[in-house]
């Protein structure tokens, strides 16, 4: 079985707390400012497992990949580490395992790292044959979700990314 791991940071000119508080308490809210994510709501039978989490886990509507059911499996607050498990329906099914690990750091009291780790297991020929392009689509996506967090973070606003996603899906809601 080969496995992918892949691992991408940033830094970011806001204090630790205000980078984890988009990710962490607002965990629901991911929709609102990451892209390739068109709605994001609680999973309301997702148990609580975790003090301060915000909830069990979500589900959010990706462009492309329709419905995923994210579910945390690590949450501390004090440490700013959060860690969820992802799986959707056109996920290909040599994937599995599929994770997302989250991690911001204290540079200085004005600025912070953070950091997207995933991580999933690849099985069989597909596998094997498609894990390098797995890899560097997976890698394209971390680099756009840490700069739409950065982005929001630092300004408040959405990256200009986002704002042509959601124009582009409120025209299409209207059709």
């Amino acid at each position: 079985m080969k496995s992918l791991d892949i691992k991408e940071s940033i830094d970011v000119n806001v204090n630790a707390s205000r980078a984890w508080e988009i990710i962490g308490p607002n965990f629901l809210n991911i929709a609102d400012w990451g892209r390739g994510i068109l709605k994001s709501w609680k999973n309301e039978s997702a148990p609580q497992k975790f003090e301060n989490a915000p909830a069990g886990g979500r589900y959010c509507e990706l462009v492309g990949f329709g419905k995923f059911d994210e579910r945390i499996i690590h949450f501390d607050s004090g440490n700013y580490e959060i860690t969820w498990s992802a799986a959707g329906v056109k996920l290909p099914k040599f994937v599995s395992g599929l994770q997302n690990n989250l991690k911001v750091a204290v540079v200085d009291e004005h600025k912070c790292t953070v950091t997207s780790n995933i991580t999933a297991n690849l099985s069989g020929m597909p596998g094997l044959l498609l894990g390098s392009l797995l890899k560097k689509n997976f890698t394209k996506q971390i680099h756009g979700f840490l700069q739409d967090w950065k982005i929001y973070a630092e300004t408040g606003e959405v990256s200009e990314s986002k704002k042509r996603e959601i124009a582009k899906f409120a025209a299409q809601e209207k059709k």
